[in-house]
């Protein structure tokens, strides 16, 4: 009987508490966890504690960053990749174990990621089947790609597998606008310093297509009310980062 390899989580984190438990819990079938704090002052570092994860504190500058520092703490031959909101069901933990110990010439897997959201699994939207590379030989997958869409860069071949990490988002409408705030004000500097330039017609027309794309093109219909919630919010998403970069963009020609 082929020995089972050794599976590393790594998991980044910054007031966790209330979601953290549930996904530890998940990994039970791992070797070993690593979390990367950023400085919690809630009580994540005694969740992670309380499950004998190994915790190592970086400040926060970017996610890329924080997930290539998080992997270099890795022992063993794989890397699981998965944020504090999601779980690992027992089904996809044996898929998982099913696939490394194949023979496949696979360096890394990509797994689709389903969302509950208000109380409703999203099976439309862009929200699903939403596949990242999650799973990667230690030493073969680094971070890259731009910060909030990261994406793992890979040496060699990837596989996909069927089932789904269990992402439990946004506890309410009110911690999706919250989120919405941060990651465009993210997105918008970054834009910024790569010389992008917006307006606010531009910022419009740019909403306006993003609600015909996730309501209409994505299937957002089928998702019911919760889905022409998701495809206003991700139109508002698309406004906020690109105004915020015309607001960038004006107040440095002011200063010129």
């Amino acid at each position: 009987m082929n020995k089972l390899p050794g599976i590393t989580a790594c998991i980044i984190t910054y007031n966790e508490e209330l979601s953290l438990p549930e996904c530890l819990t998940s990994l039970s079938f791992v070797d070993e966890i690593i979390v990367l704090d950023s400085y919690s002052n809630d009580r994540t570092l005694e969740v992670a504690e309380e499950f004998h994860a190994k915790i190592y504190k970086r400040k926060f500058d970017n996610f890329i960053n924080q997930k290539n520092s998080c992997i270099t703490h890795a022992a063993h031959e794989w890397i699981l990749v998965i944020d504090a909101d999601e779980i690992v069901s027992k089904d996809l933990s044996q898929e998982i174990n099913d696939n490394i110990l194949s023979d496949s010439d696979f360096t890394g897997y990509f797994l689709p990621r389903k969302t509950n959201y208000l109380n409703q699994w999203i099976s439309h939207s862009g929200w699903y089947p939403n596949y990242s590379l999650r799973l990667f030989k230690n030493g073969k997958g680094r971070f890259g790609g731009i910060n909030v869409h990261e994406k793992v860069i890979l040496e060699g071949k990837a596989g996909k597998l069927k089932l789904p990490i269990l992402h439990f988002s946004y506890k309410n409408i009110s911690e999706h606008i919250q989120k919405i705030n941060f990651y465009s004000t993210l997105i918008a500097k970054e834009k910024f310093e790569q010389k992008s330039y917006s307006s606010v017609l531009w910022a419009i027309l740019k909403s306006i297509s993003k609600f015909i794309l996730t309501y209409f093109w994505r299937l957002g219909f089928l998702d019911g009310r919760v889905g022409l919630i998701i495809a206003v919010l991700a139109a508002y998403y698309n406004f906020q980062k690109y105004i915020k970069l015309w607001e960038l963009n004006k107040n440095q020609q002011n200063r010129s």
